[in-house]
């Protein structure tokens, strides 16, 4: 969510938008359709069975995954906050105009 508020930042006028050619919306049509068919056909493939039996009582328990989180992927979890976090920064930055440059 934090993502999408940092694009919403971002100021996209139509005016500066290069116009897209036929063939590039022509790609996207195709990707698109690709993506759909992929989407139908694993949806067809996916059974849901009516009995689940876990083996685990607690599997799945958000208190289970904050013990692992904060205990074994300590580091790694700390590691990457910075790095969103600094890349949110930067977007921002980046979207903001710079009223030195524009007198």
């Amino acid at each position: 969510m934090l993502f999408l508020y940092t694009l919403m930042l971002i100021n996209l006028n139509k005016e500066s938008e290069p116009v897209k050619s036929n063939l590039v919306k022509f790609a996207g049509v195709i990707g698109g359709g690709c993506f759909l068919v992929t989407i139908i056909a694993s949806l067809k493939a996916f059974s849901v069975s009516p009995y689940v039996t876990l083996q685990d009582p607690g599997l799945g328990l958000v208190k289970n995954l904050g013990k692992v989180l904060f205990n074994e992927f300590l580091l790694p979890f700390e590691i990457s906050s910075v790095l969103l976090l600094s890349a949110m920064v930067g977007a921002v930055l980046l979207a903001t105009k710079d009223s030195k440059s524009a007198a």
